[in-house]
């Protein structure tokens, strides 16, 4: 007899974290006045554009598999 074992899907959520939640995961990669700033120019570092910042009311809360996908494919600058 087979048995079969109950599928479980990930929880969304889970992706969604607040930059306290990340920094405090990775405070290693980022401060918090970072995060905050590449929230804030979230218009024009490309972070809206891929859809790693979701804006509900007046909060900003980072999907963390876009976030990733976005830092991974930045190139340092000689700027």
């Amino acid at each position: 007899m087979d048995v079969i074992t109950p599928q479980t899907t990930p929880d969304p959520l889970e992706d969604v974290v607040t930059v306290d939640t990340l920094h405090a995961a990775h405070p290693h990669l980022f401060t918090k006045p970072q995060l905050n700033w590449l929230l804030k120019t979230r218009h024009k570092n490309g972070l809206e554009q891929v859809g790693a910042i979701l804006k509900i009311s007046r909060k900003l809360y980072i999907k963390k598999s876009i976030f990733v996908d976005w830092l991974l494919k930045q190139k340092a600058s000689d700027s």
